[in-house]
């Protein structure tokens, strides 16, 4: 599996990728901040095609058609609850392996499965969460864009739990008829029959048409209401809830509507978001009509956006010998981690509309905000400003001579250089200081010094004489004589021999 390098690097010149988040098949997923929007968190989506060994260039082409299928389909839903492309590119990674990237919106609060798998939501929250998804929705159909792949994995939350955005248009169809023929794709619980890899029979042979959504949505509120993905109904509609959903005065209900919205013939389904919409907000009318927290909720939906769409549009290409020069991302140095997103806190309590009288969440607005989970008050701390990670420019040049192939060896030549000439300077020193430690100087009242050829008066024979002052070093000891080498003599005059024995009555160390 070859993964991008990118991990505390900077991309264009503008984006600081901190981590990877998560992998798909052909997809990598990272943390990023915008240099050039006041280190704003985005999400960086990269296409890998090398993330499952090497492909050919047919398939590449097809995986990048997808990708740029998904920017196009992103750009033609732009609304309130669907994450936003923000920008795009391609790059290549500290290993200069090239890859395109979408830039996308960040949604601190994670994905809706963490949520609900820690404290499944009370029909409170399962339509103040759901009418968002619906609208967002009911938009992309009126735009012809199916998603195909609506699941609690793919719903996002803000920081403050308020706001949830539809993400992952991977795998939509952009079609202007409501009656479409397309391969089938995904292996999930909520995928309907009609383009579920697995399907056979008349479902195989079924259309695709907007109520593929609408049964994904259903499954998803029966996972977000129960806790648990509904594996057991793959392929079938939603025969039963859980024992506590089925308590609740409004479980009858809730399960009518789930069965029709996943009813395995197309035709015997909800159409349209809005009729689904139609019967499940009906709900509401379950919840007390003295709560002063009651949830206000649409029973029909706007299926509008004033959000505008962007002028330009990825043109990705196939990587090639000759393609044009991309810039290499440059690793950088961390100072401080980035403060995390705040983590959802799961409630206390069962799961139903019996905590209902203990209802404190707000889901208005007003100055302080807090979690949109039952009895699970929690008041969201101000973030403190994060520091900015700075690379350095000396750091990333030597990095980017180090990684050029034509000056790998010359690099590590020079350093051997520099280590040789480090050790020589170093034994260079102590050895001075090892030498000026034994200098010494002759001296005598009398006169001149002889120096000898053995270390004894009746031994050897008599070399020379030394004026007194004249500076030596010593080489050896013997007893009372040391071996000396003469290194200046003060008169400048000539002597016969420059090394020899002397008695240390006539040596002075200095």
């Amino acid at each position: 599996m070859a993964e991008l390098r990118l991990e505390n690097s900077i991309v264009d010149e503008r984006y600081l990728l901190e981590r990877c988040m998560g992998r798909g098949s052909y997809a990598e997923i990272f943390l990023a901040y915008d240099r050039k929007h006041d280190e704003a968190a985005v999400v960086i989506k990269a296409l890998n095609t090398q993330l499952q060994g090497s492909l050919d260039v047919d398939l590449q082409q097809t995986l990048i058609e997808n990708f740029q299928n998904e920017a196009v389909a992103l750009d033609k839903v732009r609304h309130p609850q669907i994450i936003r492309r923000l920008n795009h590119g391609t790059a290549s990674d500290l290993e200069g392996t090239m890859f395109h990237y979408l830039v996308l919106e960040y949604m601190a609060g994670g994905d809706m499965l963490s949520l609900c798998s820690k404290a499944p939501f009370s029909l409170r929250e399962a339509l103040f969460y759901f009418e968002q998804v619906a609208e967002a929705l009911a938009y992309a159909h009126s735009q012809g864009v199916i998603h195909r792949d609506v699941k609690p994995k793919n719903l996002l939350l803000s920081a403050d739990y308020k706001t949830v955005k539809i993400c992952d248009f991977g795998v939509a169809k952009i079609t202007q008829s409501s009656n479409l023929q397309i391969t089938r794709v995904g292996a999930e619980a909520y995928a309907p029959p009609e383009h579920h890899p697995d399907s056979e029979g008349e479902a195989s042979h079924e259309l695709l048409t907007f109520s593929a959504d609408v049964y994904s949505l259903a499954k998803t509120i029966y996972t977000a209401m129960t806790g648990r993905a509904p594996r057991q109904f793959s392929r079938k509609p939603l025969a039963y809830l859980t024992p506590e959903l089925e308590e609740q005065p409004w479980g009858v209900a809730l399960l009518a509507i789930l069965r029709k919205a996943t009813a395995t013939p197309v035709r015997e389904r909800y159409t349209t978001v809005q009729e689904f919409w139609a019967d499940f907000a009906e709900l509401k009318d379950y919840l007390a009509e003295d709560d002063p927290e009651k949830t206000e909720v649409r029973a029909r939906l706007k299926g509008t956006s004033n959000v505008e769409r962007p002028k330009s549009q990825p043109d990705f290409q196939v990587a090639s010998a000759g393609a044009k020069f991309v810039p290499q991302a440059r690793i950088v140095v961390e100072l401080q981690n980035r403060s995390k997103p705040p983590e959802p806190e799961p409630r206390n309590g069962t799961n139903g509309e019996s905590q209902g009288s203990n209802q404190q969440n707000k889901l208005g607005d007003g100055a302080e905000r807090y979690h949109v989970r039952q009895n699970s008050i929690v008041k969201e701390e101000k973030k403190p400003k994060r520091i900015i990670i700075r690379e350095r420019a000396l750091l990333d040049d030597v990095r980017s001579v180090i990684q050029s192939p034509w000056s790998r060896r010359a690099f590590v030549l020079l350093w051997i250089l520099v280590v040789v000439g480090i050790l020589w300077g170093v034994y260079s020193h102590f050895a001075d200081r090892s030498f000026k430690s034994n200098e010494a100087v002759i001296f005598n009242t009398g006169g001149r010094v002889n120096i000898r050829s053995e270390p004894r008066v009746t031994a050897g024979n008599q070399l020379t004489d030394l004026p007194s002052g004249t500076k030596v070093r010593i080489l050896q000891e013997d007893g009372s004589w040391s071996k000396v080498k003469i290194i200046e003599v003060p008169d400048g005059s000539a002597v016969s021999a420059d090394t020899g024995w002397i008695k240390n009555d006539f040596i002075r160390k200095d």
